[in-house]
């Protein structure tokens, strides 16, 4: 045991004997203890000093009481909490049995039954928690314990806490709160104001993954499984795993919508779609039914859906409706591109890096789209950021016939975005735009920025002679 941790155990050995670390997640790290007073097994959750520092030792305890207070058969009871020596821990049950994590770890993909059931038994206990203002904002498969045939959730103890911390000082901090891998775009866009339907997101992504054997989204990085949230539409459920019924990859897909306002409205809604399942489960909370749900990844937004799908991306910009149009400089004499490559964008203000991989990810993928000739891969691109080398340089090396260059400038809340599409080798510039947001509003403006983009450049570049046409 780690001295600090040596530190805790001395401090506590009054109540509870720690035996052994068994797991360590983004928040805590979790012990297997016991109760010396009540002579049971316990875990014991130590939380990360730096959300340790960000809740408070006075905010902490006294919210989760409201956690301690929970008596429902999916959510794991709270049976302590306190603080010693700076030290903020909770104790729970000790469950026999596994993590859903590790079933699917073994299993891949569970049958459709088991699907049905751990999501609604999920889906229960997340309508009662938020019936009492509580939303977890870390469902996860290491947050399921699965103990005989049914699911258990659990650390709702740190959600509450969280959730009550006015400002959310555990992001403003820099500690994310929730688990990359399973976030909801606006957990990953830094949002403050998460709500409820958070947690329906990720319930979405633990009933794909557990039918489909992976991930809803995969990345290398962090940074890029936040960009997927944002930005990625998640490949057809029903052809990964066929037998799927179509009920079901109605609930799970509108989980998944982009858009709060588009997902289910409450677990409850959730919970009547997945009681119309045949062989689904009966029992807990039995709202009133609804209709069946066409599964539906994003919502585009009205005059541009056919670019906006295209793009389904993430500009992590907010802002208004509509493009403020600050300067535009188009050619008409333009070449059409044969090859052309984004640039790695360069963030001015240095603070939105999040903001410019994903935005460097959507407009790659909204241009190879579009039409406009071939586009250079992401990897190819990156592997010049910070380069020493020119443009044309890097061109010459990639076979370019134009370059995508991005500024990003932030100023408060507002946000200026700068884009040029240029020759390499004349450096005269074939078409710009600049646009502004207000980043109160960040996923409003996402898709409709990288769809005028698009399409500005497409219509610089349509009708003319390609490059390899050019006198």
């Amino acid at each position: 045991m780690s001295s600090p941790h040596a530190r805790l155990a001395d401090a506590i050995a009054d109540r509870y004997t720690i035996l052994r670390e068994v797991g360590e997640g983004g928040m805590a790290t979790v012990f297997l203890a016991e109760d010396r007073k009540h002579d049971r097994k316990v875990a014991l959750k130590v939380l990360k000093p730096e959300l340790a520092a960000a809740l408070g030792a006075d905010r902490f305890p006294r919210e989760i009481k409201t956690v301690a207070q929970f008596n429902h058969p999916h959510i794991l009871s709270l049976y302590d909490s306190g603080e010693v020596q700076g030290f903020l821990f909770y104790v729970m049950p000790y469950v026999e049995g596994e993590s859903l994590r590790e079933r699917l770890d073994r299993d891949k993909q569970l049958p459709v039954n088991d699907v049905v059931r751990i999501m609604h038994e999920v889906a229960d206990a997340l309508a009662y928690s938020h019936a009492r203002g509580v939303v977890h904002r870390d469902i996860k498969p290491g947050n399921v314990l699965l103990s005989g045939r049914h699911a258990v959730v659990t650390d709702f103890g740190v959600a509450k806490a969280v959730s009550a911390s006015g400002n959310d000082k555990a992001t403003t901090t820099g500690m994310a709160v929730g688990t990359p891998q399973y976030m909801a775009p606006e957990q990953a866009m830094g949002e403050v104001d998460v709500d409820h339907r958070a947690d329906i997101y990720a319930l979405g992504l633990l009933g794909y993954e557990m039918l489909a054997g992976r991930p809803t989204f995969d990345a290398p990085s962090a940074q890029g499984l936040l960009a997927a949230h944002v930005m990625a539409v998640p490949a057809d459920i029903q052809t990964l795993r066929p037998d799927t019924p179509p009920l079901l990859a109605a609930a799970i897909m509108r989980c998944l919508a982009k858009q709060r306002d588009d997902r289910w409205a409450s677990a409850d809604e959730l919970l009547a779609q997945l009681e119309q399942i045949p062989s689904a489960p009966t029992g807990g909370m039995t709202p009133a039914q609804t209709a069946p749900h066409k599964a539906t990844a994003v919502r585009p937004a009205s005059r541009r859906g056919a670019l906006i799908g295209i793009a389904t991306a993430v500009l992590v910009l907010g802002g208004a409706a509509g493009a403020l149009y600050v300067n535009r400089n188009s050619t008409s004499d333009s070449a059409r591109i044969e090859k052309m490559g984004v640039m790695p964008i360069e963030d001015i203000s240095g603070k939105d890096s999040l903001f410019v991989a994903a935005m460097h990810d959507a407009l790659t993928s909204a241009l190879t789209r579009a039409n406009v000739g071939a586009v250079a891969s992401r990897s190819a691109m990156m592997r010049y950021n910070k380069s020493s080398k020119t443009t044309e340089e890097i061109a010459g090396e990639l076979a370019l016939g134009a370059i995508v260059e991005t500024t990003v400038f932030r100023a408060g809340d507002i946000m200026r975005i700068n884009v040029q599409l240029s020759d390499p080798v004349t450096t005269r510039v074939i078409w710009s735009d600049t646009y502004e947001r207000n980043v109160s509003n960040v996923l409003a403006a996402q898709s409709e920025v990288v769809a005028l983009v698009a399409t500005g450049i497409g219509g610089a570049l349509s009708g003319t002679k390609t490059l390899g046409e050019r006198k």
